[in-house]
């Protein structure tokens, strides 16, 4: 080698343990997490602490739920040692007897001018024994492999996301997806194969994920967060899980490295991108009446910072769009058709200092007001504000948030009706707060004019 590497693996816990090269700390596993990761000696920070890589098998949704990660009872080995490679272990595991197996080798390459994690894989599930998963329309649900590059999305007010676009690169094709917050399907359900390659850009180092296994997989970009989902899909459309039975054995084999700026912007050159006319189908939440009568292309300045109004819906089931025909008092409005008696909604989920707004005020209401029209809605559509205070239940589960939703609804078939919700004096002032539009039950309904006032 022509950098005269020396890489040192020091243990810090049964399941921890830092790497690095001479005194220059490049990376650190932290209870089967990788984090504060560098892909070069002097170079910027490219897995942080804030959103670290799980070195162990998983299931995005409904993560937060310990059923859905192989990395319990975790130990960290180190497997081999030497100037130019350091190869470690990470094992996890699961009540249901699932084991969870990454080889991790880290070196420098003088070519990419980067250390590379080379890692391998392996989930088995025992003979007897099942894993049940969580349906995920995004991507594969068995996922291996989620990097967020650390500073591709920051809360702190003036300071720029790094990274204008993530490009896939496969055997026939070069891809651009532009980082904005939108849920657009260029981001769903990318179909990558041996040697297909992930790239964010154009930052002066710039991370890379390369599949390396045989195995199709379904990746997925988190608008919200600009993280990488790579999985396995292993449920069917309209499951909302599946049961994976033992015995089961699932591989992926993948790189971690950087390229320079030059390089990833010769790579990336005759890249294609989603038409423009495709980000006209999702509607952003803006401040003061929403009508929906804008899009993302009418703030091209502010593409990074706008966050869209999201759907939850079942599968099949819900139909969610934005109606550029039908509107309270212009020709567009939010809809929602239900072929089935299920709950559906449009939400808003993005307010507030999470996602770099000022803080709530303490001892405000919060009066969320729009008006809604129906169309043989069996049950009601109506409006509803959920929010979570600090020391008031999990954060990360939304059934336990408080939800105030308004006492008369709209059903049947109506033309439009305002409708209004507001919540008495919050303290402490939340740290989440969502909007969201309800239809409950078969039927059709359009919302629009959609207004959250915060009173003092």
């Amino acid at each position: 080698m022509e950098k005269m590497a020396k890489l040192a693996f020091k243990r810090t816990g049964p399941a921890d343990g830092q790497v690095f090269d001479r005194k220059v700390l490049i990376a650190e596993i932290k209870s089967l997490q990788l984090c504060q990761a560098r892909f070069q000696p002097q170079g910027p920070l490219i897995i942080g602490d804030q959103v670290p890589m799980p070195l162990y098998w998983w299931q995005y949704q409904d993560h937060e739920n310990p059923e859905h990660h192989v990395g319990h009872d975790a130990r960290l080995d180190l497997v081999a040692q030497a100037p130019d490679k350091v190869t470690l272990l990470a094992l996890g595991h699961h009540a249901a007897g699932l084991v969870s197996r990454y080889r991790i080798t880290v070196t420098w390459s003088e070519t990419l001018h980067s250390y590379r994690y080379q890692i391998n894989a392996h989930l088995h599930i025992p003979y007897g024994r099942e894993w049940r998963v969580l349906r995920n329309s995004n991507h594969g649900e068995l996922e291996f492999c989620n990097l967020w590059p650390q500073g591709s999305f920051s809360i702190q007010p003036g300071v720029g996301k790094r990274y204008q676009a993530c490009y896939v690169l496969g055997s026939e094709s070069i891809r651009r997806i532009p980082h904005h917050h939108l849920e657009t399907d260029d981001k769903h359900n990318i179909l990558l194969g041996r040697n297909d390659r992930l790239i964010w850009s154009l930052e002066e180092v710039n991370p890379v994920v390369e599949l390396r296994s045989s195995a199709p997989v379904l990746a997925g970009l988190c608008a919200y967060m600009w993280d990488a989902h790579l999985g396995y899909r292993v449920t069917q459309p309209g499951e909302a899980e599946h049961p994976v039975h033992g015995p089961a054995d699932y591989q992926a084999n993948f790189s971690l490295y950087a390229l320079p700026r030059a390089v990833a912007a010769a790579a990336v050159r005759q890249a294609i991108e989603l038409p423009v006319n495709a980000l006209e189908a999702h509607p952003v939440y803006v401040p003061g009446i929403n009508t929906f009568s804008q899009t993302i292309l009418d703030y091209p300045e502010q593409l990074a910072r706008l966050w869209p109004w999201s759907h939850e819906g079942v599968e099949g089931a819900s139909r969610f769009f934005r109606d550029r025909t039908v509107g309270f008092d212009d020709a567009c409005s939010l809809c929602i058709e239900n072929s089935r008696s299920v709950d559906s909604r449009w939400l808003a989920t993005t307010l507030g200092p999470a996602f770099g707004e000022p803080p709530f005020p303490d001892q405000a209401r919060y009066r969320l007001s729009g008006f809604v029209r129906t169309e043989a809605v069996e049950k009601n559509a109506g409006l509803a504000v959920r929010l979570h205070r600090p020391g008031h239940g999990d954060l990360f589960k939304t059934q336990e948030y408080e939800l105030f939703a308004c006492t008369t609804g709209a059903a049947g078939t109506a033309e439009w009706r305002r409708l209004q919700v507001e919540t008495p004096c919050i303290s402490p002032a939340p740290d989440r707060l969502h909007l969201l539009l309800n239809l409950h039950g078969r039927g059709k309904c359009w919302f629009d004019n959609i207004q959250l006032e915060i009173i003092q």
